[in-house]
């Protein structure tokens, strides 16, 4: 969410509302995938088969993209939004969603 808003102070100041509408879709975008997968994969997962755990995973990432691509649409051709402004900011959420990861991956954390 801090990307979205960010995104979208960052693309008004530089080119002004309609940008900025833009970049907050393309953030929103991003929020609503995210939060979309996260309560798909992570929702009463306690006490399953490992195989049911990594099941939900390939097909909550396989919904997630399905409403990536959906959204997309939705946001082209119904809201009249600009391209590279949307795509900049969604791009940025989903950067910062693998960044996040970074010092749990590389075992800082430990």
């Amino acid at each position: 969410m801090t990307v979205a808003i960010a995104g979208w102070l960052i693309a008004f100041g530089l080119a002004g509302p309609q940008a900025a509408w833009s970049a907050l879709t393309g953030g929103m975008i991003s929020v609503i995938s995210t939060a979309y997968f996260a309560l798909r994969v992570f929702s009463g997962r306690r006490g399953k088969p490992a195989k049911v755990i990594v099941r939900s995973f390939y097909v909550g990432e396989a919904q997630k993209i399905l409403l990536t691509v959906i959204l997309f649409v939705v946001a082209i051709v119904w809201l009249k939004v600009d391209f590279l402004p949307m795509f900049l900011t969604y791009m940025a959420g989903f950067m910062a969603f693998w960044l996040a990861l970074l010092p749990m991956l590389s075992g800082a954390n430990e």
